[in-house]
């Protein structure tokens, strides 16, 4: 079994491999529409097998910038797939969570990024964390905010003239997650568990 990257409460985050299992895991995300249009591919990937092996030999090796698969603990049951950056030189870090349809609004979006956050902190020096969620996705704007991150921007992305036949652009909001204030909820966090415990 693949070593975790990290783990939360109900979820076990790993790097991806080249097995047929992964292979068919990612074709199987990325070929969903439900999933893909919010990225701009409303008829999702036009992608073969062999493309995603590639994509992922490509990306192996680190977890930051590799891909990265979500599972269910205890099953290992694979329900979407996150990544996140190595800090830019402004020190800003990006995320990105994908998880299948049957798996939205249970909360476990929030929890893989609230894990990729602390992640993120307490292994790069990165001053934020950014992600772009689409504004058609309003479940992955409430994720953003559920991880403590706030809307900073807004911005639009074109897809180049040659994938225009099957993209299309995507509106987007800027959320940012400041190292500071990480720190900060997360040391009164700490305080409110500890004085918790010294009453009990």
């Amino acid at each position: 079994m693949t070593q975790a990257v990290f783990e939360t409460d109900r979820l076990r985050v790993r790097k991806a491999g080249v097995s047929d299992e992964d292979v068919d895991f990612f074709y199987q995300l990325w070929k969903n529409p439900q999933v893909m249009s919010f990225v701009g591919y409303p008829k999702g990937l036009e992608i073969t097998r062999e493309d995603v092996k590639q994509n992922i030999e490509k990306h192996a090796g680190s977890e930051f910038d590799g891909r990265l698969i979500i599972e269910l603990k205890g099953s290992l049951k694979k329900i979407g797939e996150c990544k996140m950056g190595m800090p830019d030189n402004e020190g800003i870090a990006l995320t990105d969570i994908k998880l299948l349809p049957e798996y939205w609004q249970q909360g476990y979006g929030t929890e893989v990024k609230r894990g990729l956050v602390e992640y993120l902190f307490t292994h790069t020096n990165c001053s934020k964390i950014r992600a772009t969620p689409s504004k058609n996705n309003t479940a992955s704007q409430k994720m953003q905010e559920g991880a403590g991150a706030i809307r900073t921007g807004e911005g639009i992305y074109h897809f180049p003239d040659d994938m225009k036949e099957f993209t299309v652009d995507v509106p987007y909001y800027i959320y940012i997650i400041e190292r500071e204030e990480w720190e900060k909820r997360k040391n009164e966090w700490e305080k409110v568990s500890a004085h918790g415990k010294s009453d009990d």
